[in-house]
């Protein structure tokens, strides 16, 4: 299992967490919650959020 506080403490992962549960509410067609968005979104995209970001040092906050 990933490491999920880290993502929650940084503000541009929060921000896509966000958007993805935006997204994903869209899709089911009622409100999912941050904490099924969160994890969804770090177990399917976080390690590559993290690949980027060390890559592109100057998008992290």
């Amino acid at each position: 299992m990933r490491k999920i506080y880290p993502f929650l403490k940084d503000q541009q992962a929060r921000q896509e967490i966000y958007k993805h549960k935006w997204i994903e509410s869209e899709k089911a067609g009622r409100e999912i919650g941050f904490a099924t968005a969160a994890y969804d979104w770090i177990t399917q995209y976080g390690q590559s959020w993290l690949d980027y970001h060390k890559k592109n040092p100057s998008q992290l906050n």
